[in-house]
């Protein structure tokens, strides 16, 4: 039996699908990705604007061509932030039913936590101390406190990248006092993430956004280390290493990240936001 499975992200639609076989271990037999940016131009309206809408249902007829290719018996889609919290989410919903027979589920915040610990679960190896899990999107950010037994704690934030980069709309490159500002707001937004800590101390911290393989490509790509990530399904950073990233990233302009190597094009606006890909605020 196959079975494809959809991600519907805020930024980046997944298709992934898998074999399953008596006595034998799911097996991956195809996977792709497009890049939607559902949130663009409507997501601090609770919007999906037109282009962004026509986008996501493009991505999704192309993957409907390939889940008939591989055959595969079973669809089973999800959404996030960018459609839950969208005025118009039922509407593109049923547009890719009935432009692709896609049925796609919305997925609470709560949710998306307890799926992300669980994928994290099956690609890092977690200890019996508490991690904190961190997973990016681009219209919410998950933290999970967890070990590799059970999940102690978890909240999604409405501060994705691509949310934040439209609310505060930085300059180019980002101000001190863009960044100042940005972090006032995630200082007061995040209390109920710095009250869990406080009480389960979580002693590793665990990134498992496109954000966090971004970093490290861009590290791969630094210290000559290219192919690092290949056939893995994780990297120890070096946190000397994130803070020279972090520092040359802060100060740089657009045209100076569209050369960076390792950061693809998709994050090139979101990633000097102080917030956008919020981890440089977060893990500071």
């Amino acid at each position: 039996m196959r079975v494809a499975i959809i991600d519907c992200g805020t930024n980046t639609f997944h298709l992934m699908i898998v074999e399953f076989a008596d006595h034998k271990a799911p097996q991956t037999i195809f996977k792709t990705k497009a890049t939607v940016k559902l949130g663009e131009g409507g997501i601090s309206n609770h919007q999906i604007a037109k282009e962004p809408f026509k986008r996501g249902i493009s991505a999704l007829k192309n993957f409907s061509k390939w889940i008939n290719f591989y055959e595969a018996g079973k669809v089973t889609a999800f959404a996030t932030a960018a459609v839950r919290n969208a005025n118009n989410g039922q509407d593109f919903i049923k547009s890719v039913r009935d432009q692709t027979g896609i049925v796609i589920e919305i997925i609470s915040g709560d949710k998306e936590a307890e799926l992300i610990y669980k994928g994290v679960q099956q690609a890092v190896k977690l200890g019996q101390e508490c991690s904190l899990i961190m997973d990016i999107g681009g219209g919410s950010t998950e933290f999970i406190i967890g070990n590799n037994e059970k999940i102690f704690w978890r909240m999604s934030f409405p501060l994705g990248a691509a949310l934040l980069l439209e609310q505060f709309n930085p300059s180019d490159p980002v101000s001190n006092d863009q960044i100042n500002e940005i972090n006032h707001f995630l200082d007061n937004a995040l209390i109920p993430l710095f009250n869990a800590c406080s009480t389960f101390h979580p002693e590793i911290i665990v990134g498992s956004s496109g954000s966090f393989e971004s970093f490290a490509e861009m590290i791969a790509q630094q210290k000559s280390k290219k192919g690092i990530l290949a056939g893995k399904t994780s990297y120890d950073f070096i946190m000397n290493e994130y803070y020279e990233l972090h520092r040359s990233v802060m100060v740089s302009t657009r045209e100076e990240r569209e050369r960076m190597k390792g950061l693809v094009k998709m994050r090139v606006d979101m990633m000097n936001d102080g917030a956008g890909d919020g981890a440089y605020s977060w893990l500071n």
